[in-house]
């Protein structure tokens, strides 16, 4: 009876915990998508020193959680996130709105990825 209670115990602390990653990185992925959509606004209406800023600012946070997000996700991933961001930050910098917005895109598209993955279907399971 022992065995079965240590079964149900550690099936509900691995549902639990992969319900806190879920609503972790989905979360944090919504607001880094809607942080470069206004970042993509400010630059493509010439605010250059708001566009930095915002750029700057979703780095920094982007930097602050990189430690938590490595647990969830591959490392690789992370870096191409981060590289992105950075050079986000450079091309807000010197006013290369294409650059800027090639970069947020495919930021974007990288971020969503790493959300899509992690909802419950079951191509994601198997």
């Amino acid at each position: 009876m022992k065995r079965g209670w240590i079964a149900l115990i550690m099936i509900a602390l691995s549902l639990a915990l992969g319900g806190i990653e879920y609503i972790y990185v989905t979360s944090n992925a919504d607001a880094y998508v809607k942080m470069l959509d206004d970042a993509d606004e400010k630059i493509a209406h010439n605010l250059v020193y708001e566009a930095e800023s915002a750029a700057e600012r979703l780095d920094n946070r982007f930097k602050k959680q990189s430690g938590i997000f490595n647990i969830f996700m591959y490392h690789s991933e992370m870096e191409h996130i981060s590289c992105d961001l950075a050079m986000l930050r450079r091309y807000a910098q010197t006013g290369a709105t294409s650059d800027f917005l090639a970069t947020s895109a495919c930021a974007k598209r990288e971020i969503l990825a790493i959300r899509d993955r992690k909802v419950l279907k079951w191509e994601n399971i198997f």
